[in-house]
């Protein structure tokens, strides 16, 4: 994991498109929908509703949306994650849920 740069806290709740270059945890709630050239954290009290597409898409909380990661999702104990998923690499912990299918190319 690379070093974050922006951290949205847990008081945030946000609606609308989030555009960066760099690196972002949420730990507060988003829907919307996210585009990224770094890596997302969905932190573990996040809850989020939004399509992403990201480098590296890391979900400790609860993400609800399509994902589309470049380079690799990982889903951490206690995650769940509602959605279709697009990635070469794809890391499950035990503990966690996943709904919906998933595509590795």
């Amino acid at each position: 994991m690379q070093d974050i740069d922006t951290v949205l806290g847990d008081d945030i709740q946000f609606r609308g498109r989030l555009q960066f270059k760099r690196n972002l945890k949420i730990n507060g709630a988003f829907r919307g929908k996210i585009q990224t050239g770094g890596q997302l954290i969905v932190g573990s009290g996040a809850k989020v509703e939004a399509d992403v597409e990201a480098s590296h898409i890391t979900v400790e909380g609860e993400l609800r949306g399509n994902l589309q990661a470049s380079k690799s999702l990982e889903i951490k104990r206690n995650a769940q994650v509602s959605g279709d998923i697009r990635t070469p690499d794809l890391h499950v912990e035990s503990g966690s849920r996943f709904t919906g299918s998933c595509i590795m190319d």
